[in-house]
């Protein structure tokens, strides 16, 4: 026993006390709540019996991105790592050429090189950003870096730089570290084929070619882009001259695999299946194209809609002065429904200012049955306010403060859950190839039928039509449908 308190990292004797007022200098557990632990009076360090047995190594050799030793500062100090640039309270491990203090987690867990999905490139750790001062702002949450301190940075983009502990959070980094890993560019194949200026053949529909149209107006909403379930509205698309196959210009030129800040692996553009899916990030059920993960996650299964993995930073909304972006900043609330659901686009000017995924993914432009003109999305007070909003579709208020529908002309004030429905993102036609029973159609009849399950008028744009040979059900939205499969009636004295 007396030999191993020799081995302390200061070199002194240590003295065994019982249920101390102290904390462990290392662990900093609360002594009080331990039977024993030790006490080095000249050092003034306390340890618990484990952390005693399990000391931390008086020196580092050989790190991993940096070319000297460092050395173990038993001391209870203030200082900031310049590997991460965050504030320590003791203990810092010294490079004493460079002058560097640094946390030990920082020298062992920092990798040297990696991917980000941030950014194209490969990002390398560096223990200083550079040799004079200058703004540099993290790539992820978009707050300063000071300069004098470590982060990563990309050798192909010198303006580009990210925290340390940003880049290395798992929604940012898939944990891989390439730092003897020998760059070779990925052979990805373009989503189309050109033909000639304005004839591709889509990687989606190879065995027709399509045709830009650069006057393409759909006055009929149900005309569909194959890729996005979005309406045409007049956006450039290309059109298949030998059938009914249009996408828009946008989503035909989406790549096949890319990075994007909404998952930490790369993703792959899955275009072969037809079936409703549920969108990881907005909640949405589209039935489009859609851009998967890969890798084995066991039963959990990343999968994005087009509209949300098509979101860029910096994000612009027509409804927001300010560019947003993707901090991974939980604490705030969306400004256009007023939910809280995991992690918003954020403005980095307007601190209490975020939209969710599934508000920023809104059309902001929709044609519905119920005016002759498009609507707009809109929040705040219409100019042909005059009191309360109104819906005509529901014919109930409409609340100014979260996102609604408004026609510029005619002022009508309208729901979004009742322009758009929960089908407005699933395409005409059979839900699932699998289920030939039930079927999206557009509900321009006369008249509108009765939901089977909510035994109302179906008001949403799309309905469900399920048709068998013994009856033919509608149902006003995929939610009723969903309720109906797992109703159980109750039972009546009549049963």
């Amino acid at each position: 026993m007396r030999r191993d308190l020799r081995a302390l990292p200061c070199s002194h004797f240590p003295k065994i006390f019982i249920n101390g007022n102290h904390d462990c200098h290392f662990c900093k557990i609360d002594l009080s709540t331990t039977s024993l632990y030790a006490r080095c009076t000249i050092c003034n360090v306390n340890m618990d019996l484990d952390c005693m047995v399990n000391l931390p190594p008086l020196t580092i050799f050989e790190p991993k991105h940096h070319k000297h030793s460092f050395n173990l500062l038993l001391r209870v100090v203030t200082f900031t790592c310049n590997a991460c640039g965050l504030e320590g309270d003791r203990n810092p491990y010294v490079c004493y050429e460079c002058h560097l203090m640094v946390h030990k987690d920082c020298i062992e867990g920092l990798p040297g090189v990696i991917y980000i999905n941030r950014h194209d490139h490969r990002v390398s750790h560096t223990f200083h950003l550079g040799q004079e001062e200058r703004d540099w702002e993290c790539g992820v949450c978009r707050r300063t870096i000071d300069w004098v301190y470590g982060a990563y940075t990309c050798s192909l983009c010198p303006s580009y730089a990210v925290h340390s502990k940003c880049a290395t959070r798992k929604e940012v980094w898939d944990g891989r570290e390439l730092e003897d890993v020998s760059e070779e560019d990925e052979e990805i194949e373009d989503p189309f084929k050109v033909i000639n200026e304005t004839d591709i053949i889509h990687f989606s529909h190879e065995e027709h070619v399509l045709r830009l149209d650069e006057n393409c107006h759909m006055e009929n909403d149900a005309t569909r882009c194959r890729g996005c379930i979005l309406a045409i509205n007049g956006n450039l698309s290309y059109k298949c001259l030998e059938c009914d196959f249009i996408i828009h210009k946008v989503c035909a030129s989406l790549p096949r695999k890319r990075r994007h800040f909404l998952h930490n692996h790369k993703l792959t553009l899955r275009v072969d299946k037809a079936s409703i899916f549920l969108c990881s990030t907005c909640d949405t059920t589209p039935n489009g194209f859609r851009y998967e993960c890969d890798e084995d996650h066991g039963d959990e299964e990343f999968v994005f809609d087009l509209q949300c993995s098509s979101i860029s930073e910096p994000f612009l909304h027509d409804l927001h002065p300010h560019p947003l972006y993707w901090t991974l900043e939980h604490s705030k609330k969306c400004k256009a429904c007023g939910t809280k659901a995991g992690y918003d686009l954020n403005c980095i000017v307007c601190d209490d200012y975020s939209l969710c995924m599934t508000c920023a993914t809104l059309p902001s432009k929709v044609k519905h049955r119920c005016d002759d003109h498009l609507l707009s999305l809109r929040q705040g007070a219409s100019d042909f306010d005059t009191g309360h909003l109104w819906c005509d579709i529901c014919e109930t208020k409409t609340d100014p403060s979260v996102f609604y529908y408004t026609c510029d002309d005619c002022g009508v004030s309208l729901h979004l859950k009742c322009v758009l429905g929960d089908l407005y993102n699933a395409k005409l036609g059979l839900i699932d190839p699998r289920d030939p029973a039930h079927e999206v159609l557009p509900n321009n009849g006369v008249t509108r039928p009765f939901c089977f399950h909510c035994e109302l008028r179906c008001k949403f744009p799309f309905l469900i039509r399920r048709a068998t040979e013994e009856f033919t059900l509608y149902y006003c939205s995929l939610n009723c449908c969903l309720e109906a499969a797992f109703y159980i009636p109750p039972v009546t004295d009549e049963g």
